[in-house]
């Protein structure tokens, strides 16, 4: 089926299409340039070609089944994982692994230093770009489909579904980390994609959009490495 438009349906309890704020997709970023023509280039000056699908081509008919199941046989497990990552502020939950890998890995200051300031460059990126697709494209959330708010776990964000930006940041952050600590791979790795994976046990965000985020994430991720690299 043809998918909804975030702006064009009321949230349950509401009359009205939400509004959101689509700023954020203009703020400025540091590894990703964007041209007055909605182009997209890295540092080296090459035109990024974004890898997501486009959501019309998605069957979201079976991406809402698979909400509704998940809401349905949600674990105590799985509630816990999406509160855990699902209320607060995101990188207010990543920042402390970053730290106990440095602190691991017996990581100085200076170093530590270099870290932390092209990490959060990086995830600010991803959640720049996360926003500019979600208005682009503004994909209805599940709430929306259902008109039923009851099974979402955690508050369910007035921004449009795809991609997640939960995804979108846990990708980068992968991708990122997983330089400076190669040797960790396996378990930032498992992490992040819990972090990703919990919007679905929130009943926040589709299957799609979650898949999407981690690929835009790792993306944007995989590009500043590049440039770390040189």
């Amino acid at each position: 089926m043809p998918y909804k438009k975030w702006s064009e349906h009321p949230y349950p309890g509401q009359s009205t299409p939400p509004k959101g704020n689509p700023l954020p997709e203009f703020w400025k970023m540091f590894f990703i340039y964007r041209s007055g023509n909605n182009q997209f280039f890295d540092r080296f000056q090459r035109r990024v070609i974004w890898s997501l699908q486009d959501p019309n081509q998605i069957n979201w008919e079976s991406e809402l089944e698979m909400v509704q199941q998940t809401a349905a046989t949600l674990t105590p497990w799985q509630k816990e994982i999406a509160e855990y990552w699902g209320n607060g502020i995101l990188i207010e939950k990543i920042t402390p692994i970053l730290f106990r890998l440095a602190a691991k890995h017996n990581m100085g200051t200076t170093k530590l230093s270099l870290v932390l300031g092209h990490f959060y460059a990086a995830v600010n990126d991803a959640f720049v770009m996360s926003m500019y697709f979600k208005y682009h494209w503004d994909t209805a959330r599940p709430i929306q489909y259902t008109n039923d708010e009851s099974f979402s776990v955690v508050y369910t964000p007035r921004s449009p579904s795809y991609p997640s930006g939960h995804a979108a940041m846990a990708g980068c952050s992968e991708a990122v980390l997983s330089h400076f600590f190669p040797g960790e791979l396996a378990n930032i790795k498992r992490t992040m994609e819990e972090c990703a994976q919990s919007r679905l046990y929130a009943g926040v965000h589709f299957k799609a959009d979650i898949e999407a985020g981690l690929q835009l994430g790792r993306q944007i991720g995989k590009n500043a490495v590049d440039y770390l690299k040189t």
